[in-house]
């Protein structure tokens, strides 16, 4: 799967995009009880992030991923983190000082990513895909099969199925397509069309109020 040459980069989408990025970290510390960073040294354990790798952070938000990524690969590797949302990487960019770690931040979406064929060894791609209409989210994965190397690794955590009788914030009213809820799960025939092998799927232990119970997709190229 590859292209001519990478697109250039771009903000256009039509995914969700966030401008709000203190709103938005308060109400992840909410969710997480002031915890946020176990769920990030989960993620970044079932990923299998190991130094020297380079790694890309797919709807990196405010930097926390991108953060715990950059401190595994160590000097030795580098991460690259993308959003579209200028406001979200400004803050991204000042929480990376403050953590004194080497991190890239690009203002660019998902369907846009402006790297190499097979440029990096790991995709991550944190509670982003249930944010995308169909269009982006087609557009997202064909990019991201494009830019990770031939057995590189894409790690996706998600929505899983919303417990029966519990409310949380994503379970209720009519999905914005008219279509079926997204759930994590339904998306592994997609990674096959893409010539993704699943290696091992499953929950995240952490939680968070308010939400569904997470899933979490480790796929090979």
């Amino acid at each position: 799967m590859t292209l001519a040459q990478p697109p250039e980069p771009s903000t256009r989408t039509s995914g969700l995009v966030i401008r709000t990025p203190r709103r938005y970290d308060l109400r992840l510390w909410l969710g997480s009880r002031g915890r946020e960073g176990r769920f990030r040294d989960e993620e970044i354990r079932l990923a299998r992030i190991r130094p020297g790798e380079r790694v890309l952070d797919l709807g990196c938000g405010t930097g926390s991923l991108a953060i715990a990524a950059a401190r595994a690969v160590g000097r030795a590797g580098t991460v690259t983190a993308i959003d579209p949302s200028n406001e979200m990487l400004a803050r991204a960019r000042s929480k990376a000082r403050r953590a004194r770690v080497d991190a890239t931040f690009v203002a660019t979406a998902g369907e846009a990513l402006p790297f190499p064929d097979a440029g990096f060894d790991v995709v991550l791609i944190s509670l982003v895909l249930h944010q995308l209409p169909s269009d982006a989210l087609h557009g997202t994965m064909v990019q991201v099969r494009r830019v990770l190397r031939p057995g590189g690794r894409l790690f996706v955590v998600d929505l899983g199925t919303p417990e029966a009788g519990k409310r949380t914030v994503h379970s209720h009213g009519t999905p914005a397509s008219g279509g079926a809820r997204f759930t994590l799960d339904g998306l592994e025939m997609f990674f096959d069309h893409l010539g993704l092998r699943v290696v091992e799927r499953g929950d995240i232990e952490f939680r968070f109020r308010n939400l569904e119970p997470l899933r979490y997709v480790l796929a090979e190229a």
